[in-house]
C-alpha cells in the first residue's frame, strides 16, 4: 500500500509514486519507536489522538481525491491535449489536501524535540515548494512529463531506479518500513553527506531515463526536480 505522502509526492513529478515500495506499516502499532516517542515526549492521550489523526487525514484524502478518477480523467484528456486542465484542476485543490495533512502532522509535532519539529518545518516547506514546481502553470510540467510517456517509462524502469535507491542509501527498498527502525527514527535534518547523495540519486535515476525514454522530455523534468528539491533542501548546509 503506497503511504498517502507519495501521493502527494507523485504531483512533484510522479517519480516515487510509480515505484511500489512494500510492507508500509498499517497502523502506528507496527512502528515502536514512533510509539515509545510519543509516550516519552508527547501528553498522554498524544499517541491515541495520533493515531485518530492518521484516520482522520487518510479519510480527508479520499474525500478531495481519486487516483482511479484522476487516472480516467487523464486518459480521456490525453486524446483531447487537455492535461493540464486536469492537473491544474487538482493543483488548484493543494491547500485543501495539506490541511488534511496537517490533522496528522500537528499531532505529532507533540512527539518530537524542538530540533527535531525545525526539521519536519524545514521538510514541509520543501515539499510546498516541489509541488509548486510541479503546478506550475497550473501543472504545464507535468502535463508535459506524462504527454511525453513519462509515468510509462518510470513505470518500466522501477527496478532500476529501486536499485539507485538501494545503492545510494544503503537500504533494501523491497524491505522498506519504517518498523524497520525498531529503536530509532531516521532523523529529518540535512547534512553534506545527505546533500551529496540525492546528487548521486539523481545522476542515477537521469541516466537510466535518459538511456530508456523514448523521449529525453521526462528524463529532463526529473532532473529538474532533482536541483530543485537539492536547492531547497541542501542551502546553508556544511
Amino acid at each position: 500500500m503506497k503511504l498517502y505522502v507519495f501521493l502527494l509526492l507523485a504531483s512533484a513529478g510522479f517519480c516515487l509514486a510509480e515505484i511500489e515500495l512494500p510492507n508500509h506499516p498499517t497502523n502506528l502499532d507496527e512502528i515502536p519507536a514512533l510509539k515509545e516517542k510519543c509516550l516519552k515526549s508527547g501528553k498522554p492521550d498524544t499517541y491515541d489522538r495520533l493515531k485518530l489523526a492518521i484516520n482522520e487525514t487518510r479519510s480527508c484524502l479520499d474525500d478531495k481525491i481519486d487516483p482511479t478518477k484522476v487516472k480516467e480523467e487523464l486518459e480521456v484528456a490525453k486524446k483531447t491535449g487537455s492535461m493540464d486542465e486536469v492537473f491544474g484542476k487538482y493543483c488548484k485543490k493543494r491547500e485543501e489536501y495539506k490541511e488534511c495533512v496537517f490533522k496528522t502532522v500537528n499531532v505529532s509535532k507533540e512527539c518530537l524535540e524542538e530540533n527535531e519539529i525545525n526539521a519536519l518545518n524545514k521538510a514541509i516547506s520543501v515539499v510546498e515548494e516541489v509541488v509548486a514546481f510541479a503546478c506550475f502553470r497550473d501543472g504545464d510540467r507535468l502535463a508535459m512529463f506524462v504527454a511525453e510517456g513519462g509515468t510509462e517509462c518510470v513505470s518500466s524502469r522501477s527496478e532500476q531506479i529501486k536499485n539507485c535507491i538501494t545503492n545510494t542509501f544503503k537500504i533494501n527498498s523491497n524491505n522498506l518500513s519504517l518498523s524497520s527502525f525498531p529503536t530509532a527514527l531516521p532523523t529529518l535534518r540535512m547534512d553534506k553527506e545527505k546533500c551529496n547523495k540525492i546528487g548521486n540519486l539523481q545522476e542515477c535515476v537521469v541516466n537510466d531515463l535518459e538511456a530508456n525514454c523514448k523521449d529525453t522530455t521526462p528524463a529532463n523534468i526529473i532532473d529538474a526536480l532533482f536541483k530543485f528539491i537539492k536547492k531547497s533542501t541542501c542551502k546553508n548546509v556544511e
